[in-house]
Formats: C-alpha cells, sequence, structure tokens
C-alpha cells in the first residue's frame, strides 16, 4: 500500500526524513513538488489506517497534504478522466464527500512570478469528476466549489495532476486536527495578492494568520519585526489592528499613509522597549538564521511588561539550508520556554524555503 503527499519543490527530502519518525515510509515515486511511498507492513494492518494517516498529515511541518494512494489514470478529457477516476474508487469501498483536484507545485513559491494556486483546467476538472459522481448523495456541503474547505469528518477524493496527462488518486480523512489550509485543495489557502498588496509578505502572513487562527481584535496592538515595505503589516491593517512597524529600510508611501501604522525605524535592538509595552501581537519576517530571528524576539519579549502584554506571535524562521529542518524541534522548545504553551510549525504553501511558527 501506498500513500502521497505534495510539498514545496525542494522539500521532498526532509519530508521522506520526517515521515520516517512513523516508521520506514520508503519512497516509491517522485517528482517535485510531489512524492510517494510504500508503507511499512505494520503501519498498513492498522484498523484506523485512514485516520492514521490523517494524523501524521495533521503532524507534519512538510506535507501540504497526505493521502492514501488508489492508483493513477491518464487523459486529458474530463469525461474520460471522471470515468476512470470512479471506476478506480468503486474498488475501495470508500464514499466521498468532496473532489478535491489540484497539481503540485511548478517552481518554489515567489519564484519568476509563480504563486501556487489551482488551475483554471483543475477547477473543471473539479466539476465533471464532481457532476459523474456514483453516490451523489453522499456530497457534501458546498461540494461543487473548489475553493471551499473540507469539513470535519468529510472523506476527499485526491486527484492531483503530477503530469500534463497524468493524475494520481488518493482518500484522506478530515479530522478534528487538520489545519486549515490541508483543507483545501492541495493544501493550498485561496489567496491571490491583492493590487493593493506592496510585497508577498501579505500573501504569507493572510494566510499564516487565518492557519494559526490568532484572535486578533480591532484596535490590538501588533508589533511587526523586519517590517518593510508593509506587506506583512497590511494583513495586520486589514483586520483593524494598530500596527508598530520595526525596521531600519523605508516603509511603502502606502503603508505610512495608513493612520493606524507607525514606522519605528531602527534596528529591533534600537528600539526602546517600553514603547512595545501595550503590544498584544507580534509578527516578523527576517531574512536570516533562525536562532538570530529567535534572539531578536526572545530578546523583545523579556522585556516584563512586553511579556505580559504578547498573547501571542507569528513569524517565519527561514531554512538557509535545508539541513535546519532537523533542528526544528529545538527551537520549538527553546519557544516554550519563553512561557507560551501552544507552539505550532508549518511550511505553508505561500513560504518560501522557511516555515511559519504560530504561538500562543
Amino acid at each position: 500500500m501506498f500513500l502521497f503527499a505534495l510539498c514545496q519543490t525542494g522539500a521532498e527530502k526532509v519530508l521522506k526524513q520526517e515521515l520516517n519518525c512513523h516508521g520506514d515510509f520508503r519512497l516509491a515515486f517522485s517528482r517535485p513538488g510531489f512524492v510517494s511511498f510504500k508503507m511499512p507492513e505494520e503501519f498498513c494492518s492498522s484498523e484506523n489506517l485512514i485516520e492514521d494517516i490523517a494524523a501524521i498529515a495533521a503532524e507534519s511541518v512538510f506535507a501540504r497534504t497526505i493521502s492514501l494512494s488508489l492508483g493513477k489514470v491518464n487523459g486529458t478529457e474530463p469525461l474520460q478522466l471522471a470515468k476512470q477516476v470512479w471506476e478506480i474508487t468503486a474498488k475501495s469501498g470508500y464514499f466521498f464527500n468532496r473532489v478535491n483536484v489540484c497539481g503540485r507545485d511548478t517552481a518554489v513559491p515567489g519564484t519568476n512570478g509563480f504563486e501556487p494556486a489551482i488551475t483554471t483546467e483543475q477547477k473543471e476538472l473539479q466539476q465533471v469528476i464532481t457532476e459523474n459522481s456514483p453516490y451523489p448523495k453522499f456530497l457534501g456541503k458546498n461540494f461543487f466549489d473548489s475553493t471551499a474547505a473540507a469539513q470535519t469528518g468529510e472523506t476527499v477524493l485526491d486527484v492531483v495532476q503530477v503530469e500534463s496527462e497524468q493524475y494520481f488518486i488518493g482518500v484522506k480523512r478530515i479530522i478534528k486536527t487538520t489545519p486549515l489550509p490541508a483543507r483545501y485543495s492541495g493544501g493550498i489557502t485561496p489567496l491571490v495578492l491583492p493590487p493593493h498588496a506592496v510585497s508577498r509578505a501579505y500573501l504569507k502572513f493572510e494566510e499564516g494568520l487565518r492557519w494559526s487562527e490568532l484572535p486578533i481584535l480591532r484596535n490590538d496592538v501588533c508589533v511587526d519585526i523586519g517590517a518593510s515595505p508593509g506587506g506583512g503589516s497590511q494583513a495586520l491593517l486589514a483586520r483593524g489592528a494598530s500596527v508598530l512597524g520595526i525596521d531600519p529600510a523605508e516603509m511603502s508611501p502606502v503603508v505610512l499613509q495608513n493612520p493606524n501604522f507607525t514606522h519605528l525605524r531602527g534596528n529591533a535592538n534600537q528600539i526602546k522597549r517600553f514603547m512595545l509595552r501595550k503590544a498584544h501581537w507580534l509578527i516578523a519576517d527576517m531574512n536570516v538564521a533562525p536562532n538570530y530571528t529567535l534572539d531578536v524576539i526572545e530578546d523583545i519579549i523579556s522585556y516584563g511588561k512586553v511579556h505580559v502584554s504578547v498573547g501571542g506571535m507569528l513569524f517565519t524562521l527561514k531554512l538557509l539550508q535545508w539541513e535546519l529542518a532537523a533542528k526544528i524541534p529545538s527551537y520549538i522548545e527553546r519557544i516554550r520556554s519563553w512561557g507560551y504553551g501552544s507552539v505550532r510549525i508549518k511550511q505553508l504553501a505561500f513560504n518560501r524555503q522557511e516555515v511559519m511558527a504560530a504561538v500562543k
């Protein structure tokens, strides 16, 4: 038996290392952004196999989504593909509440204008496969909406376009701990960089804020470390927050014109800590090694009044070399030592060679 996973281009090796923590998962087939594994015999014998896979997917840092493989189909004509898909699933014994169609990434996000997304062709195929479901009564809420999130308890049919005429078919279960991005097709939160956004950091932090579910309220004070030119700050400002942006570089005039934004110009170690004493939330996106980012954040929240007031954080950790992925457990322990009980780390669809940390 096999499972397959979607990940960022380049993350295939660290994803394999991550899966091997759960048993001897052996690499079977790989393309950039897509990997399949032969599962260990002892894992396959579980009576709750689909739930066990869902639990691994929910804990994974680098897998956007993981599915039990049912086979593959080839072709270009949607109706013929739909027929092949339902012929394969008829042998599986599963009944599906939703169909997700997606593809693997063709490049690293943010490279030469590429951003992860479900193509028009894939959306159309999702409609055709869904329309031809032999068991329509099992289809769940908003089943035709290719941008809708799957609900807890649903069984999802995954159709992944690996090559132009090749699709892998899989099944997954949505459980309570399945993170929000993994409930969307391909593990991609349906976002498009808006015209007013001054950088793609807007995408990273908009996706991160939705994933983390930090309860940021209107007029909450947020600190943005490494704010320039202001994309991350814009995601906070859109929620009605007041933002203190720390950066020695210039901010975009679009951001500076917002009355709820204040630019504290300088490096983080140059800003007087009493100016941050009313902060409720902290975000950070710095192009430095992970330990340096953690040093900067720790120095800020170690100031008594800041530590008391900051209820949560959302920040990136740059994996300047993929080998740094092995240090993620130590990063989590360091963050917990600051007194925060909930620490999650995930490589989201709009991250680059980095991970996002959500802290409450």
